[in-house]
């Protein structure tokens, strides 16, 4: 048997790993929607119950392809991403700011999560939310298009985000602490109930 020279194993290897990672994701218009509220340099500036500021920006929105990871169990799926970074007031953090939502689009569902002040929130799959559920619930009100985002978890702070409140329009409009101390954006358009 003659011996394959080493330049076209190595191509051959170079097609069966690349050919691993051919299948696409991509985002659908109500997957988008989750970062369509901001575009870089936007401000969000929220007022307490008790008449403090808090403000954030937005450093960074990308959507992208990571690199295909052929060993990985998924492989043949290159999932489409989006993430918006910003950077707050009150928070100390890199240059590159945090992560405010990343939405990531899998064969067959997005996963979405929301992070603020520290705390993150996940819209995901319906086997996901299940096993979250003791510490974590997702409310929608089709009449107002909100989102209310809620976390249970028994080691929480009372300086932690309790309930977030994310509208389709506006992105993050108010979040309440565990504590009870509540956070309406006032730079909008529109009141906020």
């Amino acid at each position: 048997m003659k011996q394959l020279p080493k330049f076209s194993i190595l191509a051959i290897l170079a097609v069966i790993i690349s050919s691993c990672c051919l299948i696409k994701t991509e985002f659908s218009e109500a997957e988008l929607k989750w970062i369509d509220p901001y575009e870089e340099g936007d401000t969000l500036i929220f007022r307490s119950t008790t008449g403090e500021m808090d403000t954030s920006w937005i450093v960074q929105k990308i959507i992208y392809y990571p690199e295909c990871n052929p060993i990985a169990h998924d492989a043949k799926y290159k999932h489409q991403t989006a993430r918006i970074y910003y950077q707050n007031s009150k928070l100390n953090y890199s240059s590159g700011g945090k992560e405010l939502i990343s939405v990531v689009k899998y064969e067959d569902y997005p996963r979405i999560h929301i992070f603020y002040l520290n705390k993150g929130f996940s819209l995901d799959s319906p086997e996901m939310m299940e096993l979250r559920r003791s510490y974590q619930d997702v409310k929608r009100i089709e009449s107002e298009s909100i989102y209310i985002f809620t976390n249970y978890h028994p080691k929480t702070e009372p300086e932690d985000v309790e309930f977030l409140y994310w509208h389709d329009e506006y992105g993050l409009i108010k979040y309440i602490l565990h504590n009870g101390e509540e956070w309406r954006r006032i730079n909008l358009d529109v009141e906020i109930e």
